[in-house]
């Protein structure tokens, strides 16, 4: 703690009545001051520096050390002053606000909603309790799934939040003649804060500055339910988290047209699938350098195909050859050779209209847009190539299938349905053992 003016000095300042020692309460307040700043716990500043304390600097000891992109750690600060401390507060809140909006699909009203102890568990997993508020009168308590991280930035939340019920609310408690405040924060203001606060700190850090741009909390929701909606069946799922579920019923294509891309969305977006499906290609290139057969299925022979044409590119030009080591030229090269390449958790599909079995599930009009991965048959279909990353998940449903087609009491259809099943996954983990993968 600052303490100022000097406690000895205090009868030389007439109009700071709490330290005047003429008196037994000014005296005992100036005794314990004095005590603090022999103990070493508070610094004493004179009256020239009084109106400043502000920006007297502490000393930061146990501040957080962050890694550097070059492997150097260095503290979060070294020392901090009260001004900084405000800002760094200010900018906890709103990179929280921001975490928990983009992770949790909820609206900006129902992020500012969340209450003390609103972390609960829900269906046996972790979520977080709210209020609905958006054409819903009644402001039903509902919950939102999350991940264990957004639990941690809300408990953080509630060590820093001062309302006695709202996580969300000014930094400051009411003063003087203010009782009460109502809780709640500009969220389009707490966004820019954030974004500009990043930048100017940027440079010292290390940290990749925020292109500037017009960004706002239903943003969030949208972009997570894009990402989302390209899992394998995720519509129920997305629809809960969105709390379409009740308009499913009606129109059970509400949520699938939520996280549908729009024009002004998808150029962007599509760019960064595509690099990200380019950065997981990069190991398997260089497996396929040392001659590994990388992946099975039916896909895999032009999967091989594509990826020793890159190699040939680099190979056969001395310039790329030199940067060799720098994974973005692999990556770019990657890009445009895969440019419909669609990453699964149990399988790659390197999209074909034509050969994609998917699309003998969808009208003819409709075909070749995209693969529909809730029909995907990854066994069977040419487009598809499982890697040596998908293999546990291959093997475990072996298994699981394989402890099915013994239960006594299964039907004879469905006995045989799981047989079909268990063909199909054998035809691949037989391929993953022979290769040595699985």
């Amino acid at each position: 703690m600052i303490w100022g003016p000097t406690p000895p000095d205090v009868n030389r300042h007439r109009n700071n009545k709490r330290f005047d020692q003429r008196n037994r309460t000014g005296a005992a307040r100036a005794r314990v001051v004095s005590q603090a700043v022999a103990d070493g716990r508070g610094i004493p500043v004179d009256s020239d520096l009084w109106a400043g304390w502000h920006a007297y600097p502490l000393q930061c000891p146990d501040a957080a050390h962050i890694q550097s992109e070059d492997g150097t750690s260095a503290p979060w600060r070294t020392q901090i002053s009260a001004i900084e401390l405000a800002f760094e507060l200010h900018m906890l809140r709103a990179a929280i606000y921001v975490f928990v909006a983009a992770l949790t699909l909820m609206r900006d009203s129902e992020v500012q909603e969340i209450q003390r102890d609103a972390v609960r568990t829900y269906f046996g997993s972790p979520a977080v309790c709210s209020r609905k508020t958006k054409l819903d009168p009644t402001r039903p308590e509902l919950y939102w799934w999350i991940i264990e991280p957004v639990a941690e930035a809300l408990a953080v939340l509630e060590h820093l939040s001062w309302h006695p019920t709202h996580l969300f609310a000014t930094l400051r408690p009411p003063t003087g003649k203010q009782t009460h405040t109502e809780p709640g924060i500009h969220s389009d203001a707490e966004i820019d804060f954030f974004i500009n606060g990043v930048n100017t700190i940027a440079h010292r850090h290390g940290l990749a500055r925020i292109p500037p741009s017009h960004v706002r909390s239903h943003m969030f929701r949208k972009t997570m339910s894009q990402l989302a909606g390209r899992e394998p069946d995720s519509e129920v799922a997305l629809g809960l988290q969105l709390k379409h579920a009740a308009r499913r019923a009606l129109a059970n294509r509400t949520t699938q047209a939520y996280a549908q891309m729009d024009a002004s969305w998808a150029k962007e977006f599509d760019t960064e699938l595509q690099q990200a499906a380019a950065r997981k290609l990069v190991d398997l290139l260089r497996g396929r350098r040392q001659g590994e057969r990388v992946a099975v299925g039916r896909g895999a022979a032009r999967l091989h195909a594509g990826l020793d044409k890159v190699l040939d590119t680099i190979d056969n030009n001395p310039q790329l050859r030199a940067q060799i080591a720098d994974e973005r030229v692999e990556e770019a090269l990657l890009a445009d050779e895969f440019p419909n390449l669609h990453l699964g958790t149990i399988n790659h599909c390197m999209f074909d209209a034509p050969q994609a079995e998917c699309q003998d599930e969808l009208p003819v009009a409709q075909r070749g847009l995209a693969p529909l991965l809730g029909a995907c048959q990854p066994a069977r279909c040419r487009n598809s190539t499982i890697t040596r990353a998908h293999a546990p998940y291959w093997v475990a449903e072996e298994d699981d299938l394989t402890a099915r087609s013994k239960e006594p009491g299964l039907s004879p259809p469905r006995r045989e349905a799981v047989f079909v099943r268990l063909t199909d996954v054998q035809r691949i983990t037989r391929a993953l053992e022979e290769e040595g993968t699985a």
